[in-house]
């Protein structure tokens, strides 16, 4: 997370989190010939505290966050294709609480308790290593509630079942996210590392 505006001037807190304390993430999706549906959800939190880069600045926080994306898959190449577009909404639900101090000064508290809705647009392109085994590669963009949202992947996966449609992945997320509380709090987050997910088809 980056960047949190505070009372009306900006200070700079880089890289404030180096742990998680919870996560998951889940999709589900299904498809047939060029067309599918698919949801995600994942949630987050976490909590830390930083001191400015001057040494008398410092900022608490506690950080809860779920992201819900629905939409639809339309594959160009039919099933044996390798492209897909997904057109969709990106709902983002924050609940995130700082307390920010200057030296001595009365520290200044600030909330978030929010839902965002999005339009969302995105690609993902397949990369077949073996009948199971597949790279799966995505990036999108949403904008509408939030200021502007974009998000990177990189999967290696596992497929089960009889039509190969589900599996298990493991790969790395990059999120950027931008939004604003009433013109209070502007909030720049980043979110990214290497996380596990399912993925059920139908």
């Amino acid at each position: 997370m980056d960047g949190a505006v505070v009372g009306g001037g900006d200070t700079d807190f880089n890289d404030l989190v180096d742990k998680i304390d919870a996560s998951f993430q889940l999709h589900f999706e299904g498809t047939r010939d060029r067309w599918g549906l698919f949801a995600d959800v994942s949630y987050v939190e976490l909590s830390d505290s930083e001191t400015g880069e001057q040494g008398f600045t410092r900022l608490d926080f506690d950080i809860k966050e779920t992201v819900f994306e629905t939409g639809a898959i339309y594959r160009p190449g039919g099933r044996s294709g390798r492209l897909d577009l997904l057109f969709g909404v990106r709902l983002l639900a924050v609940d995130e609480d700082y307390r920010f101090q200057i030296a001595d000064l009365p520290p200044y508290g600030a909330a978030i308790d929010e839902n965002y809705a999005d339009a969302m647009v995105g690609a993902r392109y397949h990369i077949p290593l073996s009948e199971r085994w597949l790279i799966s590669l995505r990036g999108d963009v949403s904008a509408g509630g939030t200021d502007f949202t974009w998000t990177a992947q990189g999967l290696v996966g596992w497929r089960f079942g009889a039509k190969r449609n589900s599996g298990v992945f493991a790969g790395y997320r990059y999120r950027d996210m931008k939004y604003t509380k009433a013109d209070v709090l502007e909030t720049r987050k980043t979110l990214a590392g290497f996380g596990l997910a399912l993925r059920f088809g139908f």
